[in-house]
């Protein structure tokens, strides 16, 4: 223990004498603090500011204090510029919040009353009987340039401005003004007199909430007119928006007085909403307007509703709970009772259940006649009847109609013919019962589930390449599954493979097709009435062409086919409007351009193959066809009106060409290769043609035969006759 103790005292003696001596500074003796004065950093509305002094005895000594920042204080007031307003910040630094744009009504910012400033305008004084004196604007003052933006003041000379009056902005001698862009109107206007805006092509929105008096013509061809709204209409003239090609949408409140075709021909108008004023249309309302999807009416509305009250692209129509004549359901418009279907909107799709309580289906279009985009109806059991007769069915005209669900118990279908043209309609008898069809994808393709089959296309696209697949396998598509459609150009994908019949059947604006390897057949009428159609490529899987497939395509002028020149003389044609060649009239050709990339050749030489198909060549401009080794037979009309065609090779193994060459082909020379006996007991029976008779006929010899027409191959394989 003592030798523990003495060995602590002299550590702790050696490091007192480290710290004392051996170069160690010794611990700095303390101050008292000779501060400066502070330096101050002032804060501002965002960043905090900062007191600091430091010490002069040692500089390395400071204190600071924190200054906490100001904070914004915002104006009440608006700032007002020209293109918008904000709150401007009280303590000069800049800042601003609730910035934004002028929303202008009446002429004022609806949110900051920033006044725009009145146009030069020219006014005429009105008095009415009592002696009361209001203005009435006329027009721009005279030497205005800048007329993109029209401001109506409240008052003139301290009177009312109540109205606009006829033709007043029609500036440019019937022609309208191009160059107004904006009209802001105030809530003293109460009338628009007629022809106001007529043409002003440029304008796209104008506030009408106030105004009650819109006469004749008013907006007539705004066609930039996009949106009108209609709050306190008590007049709506005839042809106000006539010609209006971009207004899509119609809001019409209080409305006394409805002129007819006021709506006319405004083709991108899709929603009008009348409200309860409204008790009647006015004819001819929605003439030449038919993109009209959803109409709506107020308690109001009681006049009687044919299918002509409505535009033919109507999709949806409801009105007011409170309506006492009618009722919706479904889009569908029934009596007030729904006993009866008053109307089916003609564009209704897809599925459509008639309402419960009513007790008979008529053969009127009105109901289901002629409503192309129903895909399945449920009938219900109060349903007592389906008219049904020898020329009018009740649901004739519903190309789309995949399935019924009866439910009542007093209806049967038995007879096809209930359903007109459709074939494939599937009867349910219980809701329970898995539907045939489905509804439109988010592409808007309808599917047909029990046969992979696109049914219909409700799908708003005009450049459309079909889907590669159904529930990956191959499929067909459906008869009229893009009927009277607004296609433009389409793709078939290889897996698609037939086309059914009139399944483009008046795409007017259809210009070009891609059908692509793997279709075998194209339907009857399949692209009949493509009036536009001028350019389709066609596989070299091809095998049938339904009548009439190319029936009025015009326009068509060049045909990409992808084959042989046998392999197109194989394909079943239906008759002469199904091949390309003759697609409107005799004189209307086509050029048809085959796999190798050159145009049918005005000599053709077809092999391989066992039949040349019916109107195969009908019409083709070929001079010289040469029917080689293996084809035993020429189908119906394959080479009629073939008006230059001048000379025939028959092969020997032909057996039939009794119909081949009908009318119009002045063919003057036969080379047939085999003997005139074989030829003899051929043309005279039955595989023979009479059309042929008037042409010289030189058999095959391959010497020179002592009498009658021989020929030969001559040593550059051409034709040579003894």
């Amino acid at each position: 223990m003592k030798h523990k103790s003495i060995f602590g005292i002299l550590l702790a003696g050696t490091l007192l004498l480290s710290a004392a001596g051996c170069g160690g500074d010794p611990k700095p003796a303390r101050h008292v603090h000779d501060w400066g004065e502070w330096q101050i950093t002032q804060p501002t509305c965002e960043e905090k500011g900062e007191k600091k002094r430091v010490c002069k005895t040692d500089p390395t000594h400071t204190e600071r204090e924190e200054i906490p920042a100001l904070g914004h204080k915002w104006s009440t007031e608006w700032t007002m510029e020209a293109d918008g307003h904000y709150h401007e910040c009280e303590n000069g630094c800049g800042g601003r919040k609730d910035e934004g744009e002028h929303v202008f009504k009446n002429g004022k910012c609806e949110t900051c009353g920033y006044a725009l400033t009145p146009s030069a305008l020219r006014y005429e004084e009105v008095l009415a009987e009592d002696g009361t004196a209001t203005y009435s604007v006329i027009g721009w003052e005279e030497g205005v340039t800048d007329r993109t933006q029209l401001v109506i003041p409240e008052e003139y000379e301290g009177k009312p401005v109540v109205s606009i009056g006829e033709s007043a902005f029609d500036v440019d001698d019937g022609d309208g003004d191009a160059t107004l862009n904006s009209v802001y109107l105030p809530q003293s206007v109460k009338d628009i007199g007629e022809y106001a805006f007529y043409g002003c092509s440029g304008l796209k929105s104008v506030n009408l909430e106030n105004v009650e008096n819109l006469y004749k013509g008013a907006f007539y061809e705004c066609t930039g007119l996009e949106r009108a709204e209609m709050g306190k209409l008590q007049t709506l003239g005839q042809y106000a928006f006539y010609g209006c090609a971009s207004l899509s949408y119609v809001r019409v409140e209080g409305i006394k007085t409805f002129e007819e075709q006021a709506l006319r021909n405004c083709p991108a108008l899709e929603r009008v909403d009348f409200g309860d004023g409204v008790e009647t249309l006015a004819d001819y309302t929605f003439y030449e307007s038919d993109g009209v999807r959803f109409l709506s009416f107020g308690k109001g509305f009681s006049q009687e509703v044919t299918i002509n009250s409505f535009p033919s692209g109507l999709e949806w129509v409801e009105v007011s709970a409170e309506n006492a004549t009618y009722a919706t359901e479904g889009g569908v418009l029934y009596n007030k009772g729904k006993t009866e279907i008053v109307c089916v909107p003609l564009a209704i799709g897809g599925r459509v259940a008639v309402a419960d309580g009513v007790t008979e289906i008529k053969a009127v279009k009105t109901h289901f006649m002629n409503h192309p985009y129903v895909t399945s109806i449920t009938i219900p059991a109060s349903v007592e009847s389906v008219e049904s007769g020898f020329l009018s069915k009740a649901f004739k005209g519903c190309h789309a109609l995949a399935e019924i669900y009866d439910l009542s118990a007093a209806v049967e279908f038995e007879n096809p013919d209930d359903f007109g043209l459709n074939e494939g309609v599937v009867i349910h008898t219980a809701l329970s019962e898995k539907s045939v069809v489905t509804d439109p994808d988010e592409n808007g393709f309808v599917w047909r589930t029990d046969g992979n089959e696109l049914h219909a296309y409700f799908g708003k696209e005009t450049e459309l390449t079909l889907p590669d697949e159904y529930n990956g396998a191959s499929y067909s598509v459906h008869a009229r599954a893009f009927y009277t459609g607004g296609l433009t150009k389409v793709t078939v994908p290889s897996n698609v493979s037939a086309l059914g019949e009139d399944c483009f059947y008046g795409n007017t604006g259809l210009e070009e097709v891609k059908i692509e390897e793997g279709t075998e057949e194209i339907g009857t009428g399949a692209f009949n009435g493509c009036s536009a159609l001028a350019k389709i490529a066609l596989p070299k899987s091809l095998k049938k062409v339904g009548a009439g497939a190319f029936a009025s395509c015009g326009a068509l002028g060049r045909v990409d086919y992808a084959g042989t020149v046998s392999e197109w003389a194989a394909i079943e044609f239906g008759n002469s409007l199904s091949n390309v060649f003759v697609t409107s009239s005799k004189e209307k050709l086509a050029t048809l351009y085959l796999g190798d990339g050159n145009p049918l050749p005005e000599k053709i030489a077809i092999e391989g193959i066992e039949q040349v198909g019916n109107y195969a060549f009908y019409g083709a401009p070929v001079k010289e066809v040469k029917v080689g080794k293996g084809v035993k037979k020429l189908g119906q009309d394959a080479f009629t009106y073939c008006a230059g065609l001048k000379t025939v090779v028959l092969g020997e193994d032909i057996e039939y060409f009794r119909y081949a060459f009908t009318n119009g082909s002045p063919i003057e020379k036969f080379y047939y290769e085999g003997s005139e006996e074989t030829w003899e007991t051929l043309n005279n029976g039955n595989g023979g043609s009479s059309a042929l008779r008037s042409a010289a006929v030189y058999f095959f010899a391959k010497e020179a035969p002592e009498s009658g027409n021989g020929w030969h191959y001559g040593s550059n394989g051409e034709i040579e006759e003894w």
